[in-house]
Order: C-alpha cells, then sequence, then structure tokens
C-alpha cells in the first residue's frame, strides 16, 4: 500500500515511539488471528490494560483518513489503523512481516457530527462530536482493509468503543489545501480485550486536507497520530 511502518518496542513508561513494550508484548505473542486476550484484559501487568499506561504518556499511534461529507460538510467519518499499542507486539498488529495497511490487525472506524464551525481567512477551525470503534480483525477470515472500502475497517471482533470529542484547526496554505492540526478527548466505553471501561485518552493527530467540494465545504484528509492516556 506504500504506507509501511516501523516495528520496534515500546519502553516501560511508554514513552518512546518507536518500541513497543517488550515484556508484556512477549507474554501475548501468538498467531496473528488469534485474540489479544480476554475481555479487559492485560499488558502483563493486571493493573495495566492494553493501550493503557502512566498519565501523560503516548501508548497508541495511528494512521487514518477521514472523509467530510454532507450539503454543508456536516457529516465525518474516519478510518485508520493501529500502528503502536502497549502491551501489543508487532504480531498483535500486523499479519505478516510487511506493516501496512493491507497486513493491519486492529482497525478503526468512527462518525461524528459539526458542533460548531468558525471560518477565517487562512485558519479555520472545526467542533466535532461522535463515537470511534476499534475492531480486532482475523486474516483467516476477512478480507484486507481497504481505503476505498469504509466497511472493511468494521470486521471482526468490536474491541473497544469510546466517545471522542474533536477539535480540528485547519490552516489554508494553498488553494484547496491546508494542514489539520486535531486534538480530541476521548472516554472508553465498552471493552473486549483493549483498554477498560472509562479510560480516557488525548488524541492528536495532524497530516493534509484536500477541499474536494467548495460550495458544500467537503474534503478529504489523510492523517497520523497518537493517544495519549489522561
Amino acid at each position: 500500500m506504500g504506507d509501511e511502518v516501523e516495528v520496534g518496542t515500546l519502553d516501560e513508561r511508554g514513552v518512546s515511539r518507536r518500541r513497543i513494550l517488550g515484556g508484556a508484548g512477549a507474554a501475548l505473542v501468538g498467531g496473528a488471528g488469534a485474540a489479544l486476550v480476554g475481555a479487559c484484559g492485560s499488558s502483563g501487568d493486571e493493573a495495566t490494560p492494553i493501550g493503557g499506561g502512566v498519565a501523560g504518556t503516548t501508548t497508541v499511534e495511528f494512521r487514518g483518513r477521514i472523509r467530510q461529507t454532507g450539503n454543508q460538510g456536516e457529516s465525518f467519518s474516519c478510518v485508520g489503523y493501529l500502528t503502536r499499542a502497549t502491551g501489543l507486539d508487532a504480531s498483535k498488529l500486523f499479519s505478516g512481516a510487511t506493516q501496512n495497511l493491507a497486513s493491519s490487525l486492529l482497525t478503526a472506524s468512527a462518525t461524528g457530527d459539526l458542533v460548531a464551525r468558525v471560518l477565517d481567512r487562512d485558519v479555520h477551525l472545526l467542533d466535532i462530536a461522535g463515537v470511534l470503534e476499534l475492531y480486532q480483525r482475523d486474516p483467516a477470515t476477512s478480507q484486507a482493509p481497504d481505503f476505498a472500502k469504509p466497511e472493511s475497517f468494521k470486521q471482526g471482533t468490536l474491541a473497544a468503543r469510546f466517545d471522542l470529542t474533536l477539535q480540528d484547526v485547519l490552516a489554508v496554505f494553498a488553494t484547496a489545501k491546508g494542514i489539520p492540526t486535531l486534538t480530541g478527548d476521548m472516554r472508553q466505553t465498552s471493552a473486549s480485550g483493549f483498554g477498560k471501561v472509562g479510560l480516557r485518552f488525548r488524541m492528536t493527530a495532524s497530516g493534509l486536507g484536500t477541499l474536494t467540494d467548495p460550495v458544500t465545504l467537503n474534503a478529504e484528509l489523510e492523517i497520523a497520530g497518537n493517544w495519549a492516556v489522561v
């Protein structure tokens, strides 16, 4: 897919972005399609759920695509996949040696609605509220995720669900082109192998946005970012 990622390990504090939690991940190594762990499982430490960690540290990294649609650009959908998560090694995140979208095992799908919008000359502000779901895909029984097929990101077992409030600050740098800076608050509302109910994250992301319709303000965004425990 042209978006391969380098996999390593995260240190015990969850602050390194080039490493994955070695000791905890080793305890979870198994077949690519195997369950992460039991419901609300832990990352080698019973007090720390998968994806959790010390407050203020980055524990999850992801890539994704956002589509803004509707008559006034009021509807949002996002699909993507996790590239890092505390407590999970590469075999739990990807089905093979090549780590990219096609081999991803933890996929995300989110929908949201526009709450408020302030348009200015070169910097625009949008507030969005929605829900994000995380799925564990079994490559033996499902097709590879495809950004052109949003439903392909909702295959397998629902591993977690989050309420999401998001702010998007878009800096326009050329005609129909902008750089989004997204910050969001996530509150986990269901858990089945990832995280735990009540866990909170602070999400940040950036990337590139393209205006596809200047009348309806429809747009497409390519993003990458992370979640930090709060």
